[in-house]
């Protein structure tokens, strides 16, 4: 997959199937809408392509108003590289980009950049300032430089249809299983390894400490939850732990990764990984003693290992199991 900076065009005898979204999660709706853009390049002849924006646009539409993201552009990228995707093109979303109309994009964006000549959207779609205006306004424009529009019916899940705003509702309150089923896979947060203070280790559970992300990143609530490390194309199945550490020191809100399985590289500090939050298992709390933290601690490893042996049974009996300890594929 080729990123596009802003101001990039393809060669004029470049066509492409292309979508635009904010992609924020790049969850099972994104992903059905992706799988269609990459089958029908591929029965037109032509690439495939996506646009996308950075920062989301609500961060500049309603900067007074609180949000948080799913996935930072960087996040967003990984999820997407594994999708066949020829082309993603981001674009600087800016209070004067917002005053584009539908037609200025159209003709600055899918035509002279990407020179698509279809368009796979949600039946829920539209771009520029007057996307609210006239139904079939957009619709008459792509007829004017003749994209043909696919329009594809919402993903749904339980009658409900799948979307960026119930996962981060899921995700604020905990329920990450629920957040992972609509995602299509695990949670993910890039960060950077920090120095500890070693006390997990004092414990009996080593530990690897890693930054809060950026403050616009949706975060679950403090406590410890079943997770992969992902670094150098390895991933570690572990014990997660988010939180300030209230039973001793207070520090200021991080993570702390406790690995089930040694032997191939860890970041060292300053380097960044990705953890992979497959479920919630307990709140955080603060104990009375540094044992009573360690047996909890222990109680904590014994309940992810199972969550682990159940999620890879359950794998298994879907056939697609590869085993946690991987290399994942490249492209």
């Amino acid at each position: 997959m080729r990123i596009l900076g802003p101001d990039e065009r393809l060669s004029d005898g470049t066509a492409t199937v292309a979508s635009v979204g904010n992609f924020d999660g790049v969850h099972r709706g994104h992903r059905y809408l992706i799988d269609k853009v990459v089958q029908q390049a591929t029965k037109r002849g032509c690439k495939s392509a996506l646009v996308t924006f950075d920062p989301h646009p609500r961060l500049v539409l309603n900067p007074e108003m609180p949000f948080e993201i799913l996935t930072t552009f960087d996040e967003k990228v990984r999820l997407i590289e594994p999708l066949k995707i020829d082309y993603l093109l981001c674009l600087p979303f800016t209070p004067v980009f917002s005053r584009l109309s539908s037609e200025e994009f159209v003709e600055t964006v899918m035509v002279q950049q990407l020179h698509a000549i279809e368009w796979i959207m949600g039946e829920d779609h539209g771009v520029g300032r007057d996307r609210s205006g006239e139904k079939n306004s957009l619709h008459n424009v792509m007829c004017k430089y003749h994209i043909i529009p696919f329009i594809i019916d919402l993903l749904e899940q339980q009658r409900r249809v799948v979307s960026s705003t119930r996962i981060r509702v899921e995700i604020i309150n905990g329920r990450i299983v629920e957040a992972v089923e609509m995602l299509g896979h695990p949670y993910l947060i890039s960060t950077e390894r920090i120095p500890g203070l070693n006390i997990g280790s004092r414990l009996g559970f080593p530990t690897l400490n890693f930054k809060r992300p950026p403050s616009q990143k949706v975060l679950p609530p403090a406590g410890v939850y079943a997770a992969e490390l992902e670094f150098e194309n390895f991933l570690k199945p572990g014990a997660l732990y988010f939180g300030e550490c209230p039973t001793f020191t207070n520090r200021s809100v991080h993570f702390e990764f406790h690995s089930f399985d040694g032997g191939e590289p860890f970041p060292d500090c300053g380097e960044s990984a990705r953890l992979r939050l497959h479920g919630f298992v307990r709140k955080d709390r603060a104990f009375s003693t540094a044992d009573e933290l360690s047996a909890q601690i222990h109680d904590d490893v014994r309940t992810v290992r199972n969550f682990f042996m159940k999620e890879k049974s359950h794998a298994i009996n879907q056939g697609t199991e590869k085993g946690n300890r991987r290399r994942i594929r490249q492209r």
